[in-house]
């Protein structure tokens, strides 16, 4: 065999090993990439006000007057984590939510999930912790690769699914998102570690000394007072929620740019014949934005990921293929066309 075959098949091989390295890239690598991180570990946070918040020290030591926090600044610090991954592809994560005023904390919520790392959606608990509860939709943001489509997603407080309708591409935060809504009238609440945050009863004389706070009209009262004798003393309370959001997210990341909250939850009484629980009072009234500086810490996260994505699904996979199909050329031209000088000697 002359040099320039032995060469030729050199780089045949060469062009050959680059070309599946590129496919390897495009349809291997990528897809392992394209997924929610093992080991996310981000904190946003967001500002706002309490319009209305429950004063629960109050209402255990009696003083009424001071029953109803209101028009309270607040900021909110989401924190959320990878703690395990595994399963069939999937993950542990955990969300953790600190509300506070200038004065300090008002309200902490945790919440672990087991969500499937592709699609994002909640998936049956494969670690054994017991705090994961049955869910279903998203949980904890969207998908990379978000679509131009309705989404399932799930509402805590009253434990159902409900609709993230797609509404429409918008400029947010100087990038290109998908712009989401969901909204939903009062409905009741069920989640007990959030019920345990308001009293669960009330006696008759109590809630009927409470009835000029919480604004009930005269002739409202006086409606309610046949039922109201009727029930047992105390008389149990249900709580409702009802709420209007609207996300923005960066679509190929699935990077949540943005977000714009109003939640109401209200404390009811649920009158035996009644069609639905007849609504008392606001005990929470909140609305908040993400803060600036988290929206461009979103931006900086979500174009870092895009460039990621990119040098893994386009880059690279063209220059190896585009440098693999060179080689396979010319190792063919070296092994099966050009003549070694020998044998254009011989020739």
């Amino acid at each position: 065999m002359g040099k320039g075959k032995g060469l030729g098949i050199t780089i045949l091989i060469l062009g050959i090993v680059m070309m599946v390295g590129g496919l390897a890239i495009k349809f291997v690598v990528l897809p392992s990439q394209a997924k929610f991180p093992s080991d996310v570990d981000s904190t946003r946070n967001y500002e706002g006000e309490l319009a209305v918040m429950m004063n629960a020290a109050a209402l255990e030591s009696g003083d009424l007057a001071n029953l109803f926090l209101k028009n309270i600044p607040v900021t909110i610090e989401r924190s959320v984590k990878t703690l395990e991954v595994g399963g069939n592809d999937g993950a542990v994560v955990s969300d953790l939510a600190v509300m506070s005023s200038p004065e300090g904390p008002l309200a902490k919520s945790l919440s672990i999930y087991a969500i499937n790392r592709t699609t994002m959606d909640a998936m049956e608990d494969f670690s054994g912790d017991a705090r994961i509860l049955p869910r279903e939709g998203l949980v904890i943001g969207w998908p990379i690769g978000s679509e131009q489509a309705d989404y399932i997603g799930w509402n805590g407080d009253t434990q159902q699914t409900t609709v993230l309708a797609y509404e429409g591409e918008e400029e947010r935060g100087g990038i290109d998102t998908y712009r989401y809504h969901a909204a939903e009238e009062a409905s009741v609440i069920v989640d007990p570690e959030l019920l345990a945050q308001f009293p669960p009863a009330f006696p008759k004389e109590t809630l009927l000394q409470l009835a000029p706070l919480f604004g009930i009209p005269d002739e409202q009262l006086a409606q309610l007072a046949p039922a109201l004798e009727a029930m047992p003393d105390p008389v149990p309370l249900t709580y409702t929620f009802a709420y209007d959001k609207t996300y923005w997210v960066e679509p190929t990341t699935g990077v949540l740019i943005d977000i714009d909250v109003m939640e109401s939850r209200a404390v009811a009484l649920a009158i035996p014949g009644a069609p639905a629980p007849v609504a008392l009072a606001e005990v929470q009234h909140l609305e908040y934005v993400t803060a600036a500086a988290s929206v461009q810490d979103a931006v900086d996260d979500a174009n870092e990921g895009i460039s990621q994505l990119k040098m893994f699904g386009t880059y690279l996979p063209i220059l190896l293929i585009a440098a693999g199909a060179i080689g396979i050329i010319g190792g063919i031209y070296y092994v099966f066309v050009k003549r070694d000088p020998e044998e254009e000697a011989a020739a």
